[in-house]
Order: C-alpha cells, then structure tokens, then sequence
C-alpha cells in the first residue's frame, strides 16, 4: 500500500527502516517536544526505554516511508492493514474481519476514514465541531423554555423565584447526571466486544466507536453525528420518562443532560486538536486520554470528569513527569 504526502518532513528510523512522522508531530501523546531530539535519528532503543505500547508500534507503520521518497508512505505487504480495502468505503467491510476485527480495529492509522459510498450519507456521518453547538443550544433553550411552561403549570401556587429555583434544579440535576451516562455509554456500549460471528454486531460497534479508535486524529470522526445522537437521545429519554422522571420535569432534566453532552464533545474535540497548558486540567485530561487511546483501552473511560473511574475502578494513574508536554 503505497500513499503520497505533502505535510513535510521530520524523518525518524526505527529498526533501520525510515519513517516520516511530521503530521504526528502535534498528535503524539508524550508532546511534540520531546520528539524534537530525535529528528533523523533512530528510535528504536527509545521506545522500548520508555515501555511504548503496541499502539504506538502499530501506528508507527502508518509513517513508513521508502528509502528514496520521504512523501511516499508505505504499508509492507502482508501486514494488518491489507485485511480491508482503505480505497473503498469501510462500512461495508468491518463485518468480514470476524475475529480478527478487534486487533484491526485496536490498531491505530493516521488517515481519513470513508463509510459510504452515496456522498450525501457520508457527509451525515461526518461532524464538523460548530455543528455540536449550532444544532443542541437551540434544542436546549427550547426544551428550557417548554420545561419552564410545565412546571408553571404544575407548581401554580409557587412564587417567580421558587419556579425559578426549581427549574433550576431540575437543570442542575441533568448537568450532574450526565457524567455517569458519559461513562456508561463509553463503557458498557461503546466498548462492548461485539461476537467474531456476527457481521452485523461488528459493523455496529465500528459505526457506534470502533471507528474512533481506529482514526483518531480523523477530525470529522471524533464528534458524535447530530442524527443518530438524536435518535439516542430521543430513546434514553422516552426510557427515563417511563421509569423514574416526570414528563412536566422531563424538559428541564433533558436540557441539562444535552448540556453536559455538549460540554463533553467539545472537550473531547479539544483533548485530541488542543494544546492545553501544564497544570491546568485539560492538561490532565488530555493525557488522560490519550492513554485510554494508546494503552490502556479497557480503562479510563471519563472523557470530560475522571470521577466515574474513581468509583467504579477503572481510573488510570499517570506517572510524574519531568518536563513539560506541548503539542
């Protein structure tokens, strides 16, 4: 598999086989300053010192170029990725890996992803980050304005400051709930191990997630599409307000859970294309992160909050530093 480039160059060697790793530069996880020092030489004796994951090994193939060409990226023939045609729409093509889906999928590349073939539809899959705000702060104001509406009617005998107060709340609850079903989605549906039998549980779980892991750095992959995050959204509320919340409350709560969902995917969107500053606490969850992109799939699975990992154990301990990272 052969491709072309023209983001420049920063040519690094491992294993005395040249690699091109410019377009990395801002995305690599230990900061693109500590990769500085390493220009035109070998790496090969770094990544084992510093205990790299299979991860970085894998996405490392993805940069190889030839010997006489430092744009010509080439993939060597048998490996992982010729399981699947990157010239054709992925969709269709996930379901096939079976077993071997889940090393595939697990193994990093720094491309962009097709899902389709209809152009309309692969534009719906993609989500460009004023999308986010643009469609859920309208939906929010109006939910907030019918939920203040119901609880008006509900609470009549209630002065303007008590409506308020418990608008309020029901707001607020939503916001904090949020988190939880963050974590929730993230680890129980998003990184549920589909059956090696199943096309369909396969190509599911890539469309839901898969896909993510697979393209990280893809950026109109990383933000969740307005159209099935509707339809989502849409269940898990008809779901709620069948169980346990009131519908003349159930606008306020919704409003504030879309809120909490809004905050998150434009974190999410930052901690992979933002470079936050030492100390501050994007720069933790960015680290944060990125190890639970590059090695430690099954843990850290909080995105916008780590409280969730405290409590249900799955919270990954980042080692001190010694420098500081900018990307």
């Amino acid at each position: 598999m052969t491709l072309t480039s023209n983001s420049g160059e920063f040519i690094i060697k491992h294993k005395g086989e040249k690699h091109n790793v410019a377009k990395f530069l801002k995305f690599h996880p230990g900061g693109s300053n500590t990769l500085k020092y390493f220009k035109d030489g070998d790496i090969t004796e770094q990544l084992i010192q510093t205990h790299h994951s299979p991860s970085a090994y894998e996405l490392l193939k993805d940069y190889k170029v030839s010997d006489d060409n430092p744009q010509q990226f080439v993939r060597d023939e048998g490996d992982i990725e010729h399981l699947v045609d990157w010239s054709k729409p992925m969709f269709w093509q996930v379901g096939s890996l079976g077993p071997r889906y889940r090393e595939w999928v697990l193994a990093p590349v720094d491309r962009k992803l097709r899902l389709f073939h209809s152009d309309f539809i692969e534009r719906l899959t993609r989500t460009p980050v004023y999308l986010v705000p643009s469609v859920w702060v309208p939906i929010t104001l109006i939910l907030i304005s019918i939920g203040y509406g119901r609880v008006s009617h509900k609470l009549v005998s209630y002065s303007q400051f008590s409506l308020f107060t418990w608008c309020a709340w029901y707001y607020v609850c939503g916001l904090l709930l949020w988190p939880l079903i963050e974590y929730t989605i993230h680890r129980w549906i998003f990184h549920l191990k589909p059956p090696d039998n199943s096309p369909l549980l396969i190509t599911l779980h890539f469309g839901l997630h898969g896909l993510h892991h697979k393209v990280p750095f893809d950026d109109g992959r990383l933000l969740f599409p307005p159209v099935p995050a509707g339809i989502l959204m849409y269940l898990g509320y008809s779901l709620a307000n069948l169980l346990f919340i009131p519908t003349w409350c159930g606008p306020l709560v919704l409003a504030g859970v879309i809120t909490g969902y809004v905050t998150y995917d434009l974190i999410h969107f930052y901690l992979h294309y933002g470079s936050p500053h030492e100390g501050s606490y994007l720069y933790g969850m960015k680290r944060y992160h990125n190890q639970h992109h590059f090695a430690h799939y099954e843990s850290g699975f909080g995105i916008s909050s780590k409280f969730w990992d405290h409590v249900f154990g799955t919270l990954i301990v980042l080692r001190k530093l010694t420098r500081t990272l900018r990307w």
